[in-house]
């Protein structure tokens, strides 16, 4: 494991948000973290990100808010998936530590002042992080990487051809994977590999304490939606924990779509390299079919460890009651 990695977690919580953060909160040396409007909007995101971090006993951390609409699109939430409030049927407690009033954008800003080794994540739209480039373009040399949850190596689920973090906001996308920032994308292609159930609830309700109650209410909501329940951010986050989790990725070229009729906010990967030979197999896990391409601007996750996966969550839930 790559024991206290430095990150900074850019998210909109967030059922699989939520996830995510008691994840990295028990496992990584989280310097802070900014929220961005997404799956619900900015007032609800920012709230529940305090709200799980006070939960967890890391309320020092510092939480600031950032967007709440996208740089050009209509805004677009998922609220039939987490809730109207983000967190399911959760309703989240008044919070008793007044935040900072500083901009997300200015911290993200000053947390990458200077070259640094800090790993910046996105679990949400990249609006807070296109804006900081904008604002700062020496940031794109002062970011080491991002490991991003979003896009799709195959198909999306926004629509047929979009994942909705890009989708959302496609243009912001567009400058950060065009920055020159190495970016490690962990898309639906990867996520969908992950299934939680209600066998699973039930391994969390038998976990004594406050966070293992407040997951299983999490996770009932989201497997009782009647589809997958991935946690595509928790996915995210144990990439940087455990990386045998995720045991084949593959550099490749990646565009963001911005003004396809039917294709808006696709993550255009170009993987003809990988062409496979194996019937039922697109994609190959070796250059069989060399092709010039543009930069390998992003590692795309592949291949994931299920199993593995859930170990590493149920322990880290058990152990925020030992």
């Amino acid at each position: 494991m790559e024991a206290c990695k430095r990150v900074w977690i850019d998210c909109d919580p967030g059922i699989d948000d939520s996830f995510a953060l008691l994840l990295a909160l028990k496992h990584l040396a989280v310097v802070g973290i900014s929220t961005v409007g997404g799956n619900t909007g900015l007032e609800h995101t920012f709230r529940n990100a305090r709200y799980v971090t006070e939960l967890a006993g890391r309320g020092e951390i510092p939480v600031y808010a950032g967007y709440d609409l996208p740089m050009i699109a209509r805004p677009e939430r998922a609220k039939h998936v987490h809730g109207s409030g983000g967190l399911g049927n959760i309703m989240v407690p008044e919070l008793k530590e007044t935040p900072p009033g500083e901009h997300a954008v200015d911290v993200i800003i000053r947390a990458f002042g200077h070259p640094a080794d800090l790993t910046l994540v996105t679990l949400g739209p990249l609006t807070n992080v296109a804006q900081a480039l904008l604002k700062e373009p020496e940031l794109k040399h002062r970011i080491p990487e991002i490991v991003c949850m979003g896009g799709s190596v195959t198909t999306g689920n926004h629509n047929a051809c979009a994942e909705f973090n890009i989708a959302v906001d496609p243009e912001a996308a567009r400058i950060v994977f065009e920055s020159g920032i190495p970016v490690r994308m962990v898309g639906l292609n990867l996520c969908r590999q992950n299934e939680m159930t209600m066998s699973d609830v039930k391994r969390l309700k038998a976990l004594p304490g406050t966070v293992a109650a407040f997951a299983a209410r999490l996770l009932a909501y989201s497997v009782n939606q009647r589809r997958q329940a991935q946690l595509c951010d928790a996915c995210t986050i144990a990439w940087l924990i455990d990386p045998a989790i995720i045991p084949c990725a593959l550099p490749m070229h990646v565009e963001v779509e911005t003004k396809g009729e039917f294709t808006r906010g696709m993550t255009v990967c170009d993987y003809r390299e990988y062409i496979g030979t194996v019937p039922g197999e697109d994609i190959g896990r070796k250059i069989g079919y060399p092709v010039e391409t543009g930069e390998k601007n992003v590692l795309a996750a592949m291949e994931f460890d299920q199993a593995r996966f859930k170990e590493l969550l149920f322990c880290t839930i058990k152990s925020y009651e030992v």
